[in-house]
Order: structure tokens, then sequence, then C-alpha cells
């Protein structure tokens, strides 16, 4: 009898045991998961507080990779390379009038991001202006005298210049690409800083009614279609 009964006590202790053993695991499991999933929740609100940090405006390549947030790859042009290894060309005394319409000696600095391919209207220019009080001459400079048609056989849709402080902005580009830039300018500067100087789509590059080219004979005149 005696011996049933510290049977019967070894078995009780050994299932609590157990008991005890599987509610610390459980414990641990769930303080587990519930770590993980606060990991998670932290480190996708870290990507996405990153996504969207302000950068230093006082920095124009920080700026420009900041114009970009948000561009899907398959919709961003190739940019042209350079060759000091540098992601955006430096505006220089060359290429200055061509890419933004105003000569070096207007700003103090100036970089572009342009695409490598000339088939594709793309070109990002940031500029500093000497001071933020010369930066809205700039701007309406720039605006006035850019070229949308620079490329060979293509315009771009959208040509956009905006300042803020002592940043321009030129955007020659996509419709919607162009959008996303100016989106992004002005969440870095603040929508209350930015002044937004031209927005203009390109030139409907569309036929006339009735497409005369499509009997280039009868379009001609009387006399010279005679000729023929």
């Amino acid at each position: 009898m005696k011996k049933l009964a510290i049977t019967l006590t070894a078995l009780t202790l050994a299932l609590a045991l157990a008991a005890c053993g599987s509610t610390a695991g459980s414990s641990s499991s769930t303080a587990s998961s519930s770590a993980a999933s606060s990991s998670a929740s932290s480190s996708a609100s870290s990507s996405e507080s990153s996504s969207t940090a302000a950068v230093d405006t006082s920095d124009l390549t920080a700026v420009m990779d900041a114009l970009f947030n948000g561009i899907a790859e398959d919709q961003m042009p190739m940019l042209m390379p350079q060759e000091d290894g540098s992601k955006y060309a430096p505006l220089t005394e060359e290429n200055s009038e061509y890419n933004t319409g105003v000569a070096l000696s207007a700003y103090k600095e100036g970089i572009c991001a342009e695409a490598a391919m000339s088939a594709q209207a793309h070109s990002v220019c940031l500029l500093k202006a000497n001071s933020a009080e010369e930066a809205a001459k700039l701007a309406e400079d720039v605006a006035a005298n850019a070229n949308p048609n620079k490329w060979i056989c293509v315009s771009a849709e959208r040509t956009i210049v905006a300042y803020s402080g002592d940043t321009v902005l030129l955007t020659m580009s996509f419709n919607d690409l162009a959008q996303t830039v100016l989106d992004n300018f002005t969440a870095q500067f603040g929508a209350e800083n930015v002044t937004v100087v031209k927005d203009e789509v390109g030139a409907d590059m569309a036929m006339p009614e009735g497409d005369v080219t499509s009997d280039p004979v009868a379009a001609m005149p009387e006399d010279a279609s005679g000729a023929l």
C-alpha cells in the first residue's frame, strides 16, 4: 500500500512538472512571437520612415537622390554614366546652356541627371543660386530658356521649374515621372516653401483633323500634282 502511495505521488509530481514545462514553453513561444512581430513592425516603420526622411538640402546629390524616391526601376531611364563614377553630371560652362538654358555664370553650382539614350526625353537639373534672393530670377530665366525639344526626334512630355530657398529645380521628362520629382522636391523643402514657376505639358503632336498626309498627292496644290 505504501509503495502504491509513493508511486502515485511520483506520478502526480511528474505530471505537474510536465504541465509547468508546457506552460513555460508556451509562454516563451508567445513572447518570441510577440518580439518577432514587434521587430518586424519596427523594421517596417523604420523602412517607411527612411524612404521619406528629409535630407541635407544643401547637398545637391542627396536632394537629387531623394527626387527619384518612389519611381519604379522600369520607369526610370538609365542615366548618362560619368567618367569619374559619380551618379550625376556636373553642370559646366560647356553644358549649362544646353541643359538649363542659362550660363554657368548665372548660378553657383549645379548637377544634372540626363538619360543615357537620346531617344528618351528625360533631364532633371538642380541649381544652387548665388543667394536665396537671386533664386526667383534664376528660376524665371530657366523657365524662359530651357529647351524641352533638345533631344533628337523627341520632346519632353512635361516641363517643370520650381525653387525653394536658393535651390532651383528643372525637370523635363515624362508626365508622371515629372510629377513624382516635383512631389519629392516639395516633400523635402515643404509645400509652403516651394514656388512653381512653370508647369507645362508639351505641345500636342497629334496630326490635324483630316490627316492630310493619308493622301499626299491630294494634299498637294493643283499645279504641283499636275507636274507629277
